[in-house]
């Protein structure tokens, strides 16, 4: 194993295999939490979109009850409001005019995931037609001109108003609309996750192979060190110069030639 170690550090061109692997692992890295982001916004659409249905079925639901049992118009005129901004015909709060349905096919959806949450607008449109048929019924008793048969379809009417609103069939056709749209958030909510979980094992990944290389890199950078032979210094040949005879000192000359 370290024999097989060595030969690999000993490769003169590693560092450019593991500068260009980090290089190319760190672009895909981004690429891949680009995607994990995009499946994250995907999913909080689809809470926005699931959201934005229920409320609107309750509201709808709240006004209309409000109506039959307080006979006050300004909940006849809410509930009315409550259907113009689905269907695009009034801006929402948000100053956007846009109907329910061209929004969520907007957002991306797949084809099973938009039919479920189109097939609870529907659903909570056939439930308006029950409580405007509940309408109906206070109308009718309004609408009645002569004073004994008021009174007399008065409570009648009234009693059917608010059977239509808080019977049976109403509360099982309510709960359908709430279940088709919760289904469809966890349509959307399965399928991203299993995406999201596999954009994570991926980043991980590139996350290992760059850590890996950087490793090899800090070893083979302390391996070139420590092969590396230092050269010793070339010291240079002395050179002797040439002893020179001192001449003798010309007193010394004199005293000589007198004797």
């Amino acid at each position: 194993m370290n024999a097989f170690l060595n030969r690999v550090l000993e490769y003169k061109k590693l560092p450019f295999i593991l500068g260009g692997l980090i290089f190319a692992s760190s672009l895909a890295l981004l690429t891949v939490f680009k995607i994990a982001e995009t499946q994250l916004t995907q999913l909080n659409n689809a809470r926005n979109v699931a959201r934005e249905m229920f409320k609107s079925s309750d509201d709808l639901t709240a006004y209309a009850r409000y109506y039959v049992t307080t006979k006050n118009d300004k909940w006849k005129t809410e509930f009315e409001k409550v259907l113009q901004v689905r269907n695009g015909e009034i801006p929402n709060e948000a100053d956007i005019r846009k109907s329910f349905k061209d929004k969520v096919k907007e957002v991306g959806f797949e084809q099973n995931e938009l039919d479920l949450i189109l097939k609870a607008e529907q659903l909570s449109n056939q439930l308006a037609k029950l409580e405007i048929k509940a309408f109906k019924h206070i109308d009718d008793y309004r609408a009645e001109k002569e004073p004994e048969k008021y009174a007399e379809r008065q409570g009648i009417l009234a009693v059917q108003a608010e059977i239509a609103m808080f019977g049976e069939e109403y509360q099982k056709h309510k709960a359908l609309v709430m279940d088709t749209a919760n289904e469809f958030y966890k349509t959307v909510h399965s399928r991203l996750d299993i995406a999201y979980k596999k954009s994570m094992t991926i980043a991980w990944i590139f996350i290992t192979i760059i850590n890996i290389s950087l490793l090899l890199l800090i070893i083979f950078i302390q391996h070139a060190k420590q092969t590396v032979i230092p050269s010793k210094p070339v010291k240079k040949p002395l050179v002797k110069k040439p002893v020179r005879k001192r001449k003798p000192p010309a007193a010394m000359v004199t005293n000589n030639q007198s004797s």
